[in-house]
Order: C-alpha cells, then sequence, then structure tokens
C-alpha cells in the first residue's frame, strides 16, 4: 500500500476522537468513509467537512455496524479497504458491580466489542484475499487497571483487546497488520463536562491519538504487529 490514497474506514468518525482522525487520513489525501447513526454528530461533520464531502474525498454512510449485514454492505460500498479504523466505542459506569444493570453491560458490549467483531469480519477476507491491510482499534487503560465502577466497560474494552491479539494471530502470515493505541483520559468536551474537576493537563489530545493511529496504520509502520501503543 502506498502512503497515500488509501480507501479508509473510520467507525466512530463523527465523534470528537473520531473527527481528528479522519482529518488527519484526510490530510494526506486519503478517502474515507464514515458510518453514522447520530444525525446530530452527522450534521456536525456536514458542516465541520463541507469541502471534502462535496469532492467525495468524505463519504458519510448511515449504517449500524453492530448488524453484520450493515458491515458488509458498507465494505462492499467502499471496495477495496486498505485501512480499517475501529475508533466507535462508549463509556459508562461509575457503579459498583452489584450495583451495574444488565442493561449497560448489554450497551457496553454492544458498542465496544460488537461494532468492532461486526467490522473485522467484513474486512478481513478482501485483505487477506489482497495480502495487505492494516486495522487499528483503540483500547483502554481500564483493561489493566480495572477501576472500581467500571466493570462492564473495561470487561468489553479487554474483550476487544483479546480479540484484536487472537485476529493478529490469525492474519500474521496474510499481509495483515492488526494495532492498537491505548490511550489515557481523552480531552473532549464530554469528558471535560462529565469530570469538571479533573485535572486537564493530564488528559491526551485527540490529535496526538490520531497521530499515532495513523502511524500505526501507514507504511512507516509496516515492521508493527500485535503492538498495543500508550498514548
Amino acid at each position: 500500500m502506498s502512503d497515500r490514497n488509501k480507501h479508509v474506514i473510520v467507525t466512530g468518525g463523527t465523534g470528537a476522537l473520531g473527527r481528528a482522525v479522519v482529518q488527519r487520513f484526510l490530510a494526506a489525501g486519503d478517502q474515507v468513509w464514515v458510518p453514522w447513526i447520530e444525525k446530530r454528530e452527522r450534521d456536525e461533520v456536514l458542516e465541520l467537512c463541507a469541502a471534502e464531502i462535496e469532492s467525495k474525498k468524505l463519504i458519510l454512510t448511515e449504517a449500524d455496524i453492530t448488524d453484520d449485514a450493515a458491515a458488509l454492505a458498507l465494505v462492499a460500498s467502499v471496495g477495496d479497504v486498505d485501512v480499517l479504523i475501529h475508533g466507535v466505542g462508549g463509556f459508562g459506569g461509575g457503579s459498583p458491580l452489584h450495583e451495574t444493570g444488565p442493561e449497560l453491560w448489554k450497551h457496553m458490549f454492544r458498542i465496544n466489542l460488537e461494532t468492532v467483531l461486526c467490522m473485522s469480519r467484513a474486512v478481513i477476507p478482501g485483505m487477506i484475499q489482497r495480502r495487505a491491510g492494516a486495522i487499528v482499534g483503540v483500547s483502554s487503560v481500564a483493561v489493566e487497571n480495572a477501576p472500581a465502577g467500571l466493570s462492564a466497560y473495561a470487561c468489553s474494552k479487554a474483550a476487544v483487546a483479546t480479540l484484536l491479539r487472537t485476529l493478529q494471530h490469525e492474519v500474521a502470515n496474510a499481509g495483515v497488520r492488526v494495532n492498537a493505541v491505548v490511550p489515557t483520559t481523552i480531552d473532549t468536551p464530554a469528558n471535560r463536562a462529565a469530570m469538571p474537576d479533573a485535572d486537564f493537563s493530564s488528559w491526551t489530545s485527540s490529535d496526538a491519538i490520531a497521530s499515532t493511529i495513523y502511524w500505526l496504520s501507514s507504511d512507516a509502520a509496516r515492521a508493527v504487529r500485535g503492538a498495543f501503543v500508550p498514548v
């Protein structure tokens, strides 16, 4: 793969981190597809990236990627996918395990794990056939630290990490690379609103994470496989 003019899917590309990732790939000259389900976030991206959308460098597609059929349809519309960024995800918790209801558990696994599962299943056959491709996921420090009150979130992200590690072993000899970033708390408006008394200076910027994600997907990192890179 050339480092320019790639076909890239960024899940979660309408969110705070996702927008930074999308902008990084667009700046490199790539064509980017972003599945969306939240109309408000979609409209914000439409306004932010009007020129890129008009030129067809950025393509927004309504798709629930927790559904295998929707994920397969998205990939079919793209054609040959060079890079898949698993940027979609969600955070929830704050209560001890015995006070955390089943709905939160289902939601965390749906948005964090099922999205990665469905999109990976959709792109892997084509990447293996072409013997080329890069997949980058977003893990969490909660996988190792497992903070109190975040059982559902931490377990869902741990499942994502295990899936990505297993996937790298499965495609190791097929020319496909699977890596992940492991951010600390991301400096986003939503996180600032949720934790107004926190020390924002210790948080990681979306741009810094996006740059690391881009590097992991690039030819410069072609020898890097199965890495979980702290950011």
